[in-house]
């Protein structure tokens, strides 16, 4: 196991070698969102898709591997990372995905939520004397997750559950750091967003078998129909 000294030098490393990249990939996820909210379409899908799929490949296999380098991230972050950034990946052809904000009030105000939640990881953690270079940046594995969540969330029904059954592993993972593991607490947001994200998909789930019965007696009745002018 690694203790919380060791963790938080690995995150010095990681954003000493990387900040430069850090600070590109944070602009390109703001814009990215910008166009989310402001003009989504078919295009938007696509950048974000791509820049998603890029992110959660470079937190998987670098991140991981290469920086923190324990057992979790090693063997259970990498594998899963590595399995949402090829979701995104399909998702560019298949389009399942389409991202925007909610048509509902209070959904739409979630979303925001959870958005700025994530660019305030790093004042999250501040009063618990994280501070640069041993913070946790927004596009950090864990609020990575975090923003995905909130995106695929806004996105149902027009979303891949497949994506939304990949996210949730990594998110709900984070409840011992409730509880101090590795000293990060500013992962309470990871875990409650994994619950929020769980509780997004239980309610499509509902939503589609509720569809699905309400079509059957129209289907029969159409198919009787039918029978009947043969």
């Amino acid at each position: 196991m690694v203790d919380s000294v060791a963790f938080w030098n690995r995150v010095a490393a990681y954003n000493q070698s990387t900040w430069m990249l850090q600070v590109v990939m944070i602009v390109v996820a703001a814009y990215l969102t910008y166009r989310v909210i402001a003009q989504p379409g078919p295009r938007t899908d696509v950048w974000m898709k791509l820049f998603l799929a890029i992110a959660f490949a470079w937190n998987g296999i670098i991140v991981f591997l290469f920086f923190l380098r324990n057992p979790v991230s090693m063997y259970t972050g990498t594998p899963l990372f590595v399995i949402v950034a090829a979701l995104f990946i399909v998702d560019v052809f298949t389009g399942r995905t389409q991202f925007r904000l909610p048509d509902g009030r209070w959904r739409r105000g979630l979303t925001i939520g959870w958005v700025l939640l994530v660019a305030a990881y790093p004042l999250l953690g501040m009063p618990l004397g994280h501070v640069y270079p041993r913070m946790l940046l927004p596009l950090f594995p864990c609020p990575l997750t975090v923003f995905s969540i909130a995106l695929v969330a806004a996105a149902a029904p027009r979303a891949d559950k497949k994506l939304f059954v990949a996210l949730l592993p990594w998110a709900l993972m984070g409840l011992p750091k409730c509880f101090g593991a590795l000293d990060c607490y500013e992962d309470c947001v990871l875990f409650a967003g994994g619950v929020y994200g769980l509780i997004v998909l239980i309610r499509e789930w509902r939503a589609m078998g509720k569809r699905v019965r309400r079509a059957q007696p129209s289907l029969a009745q159409s198919g009787t129909g039918e029978s009947e002018m043969i």
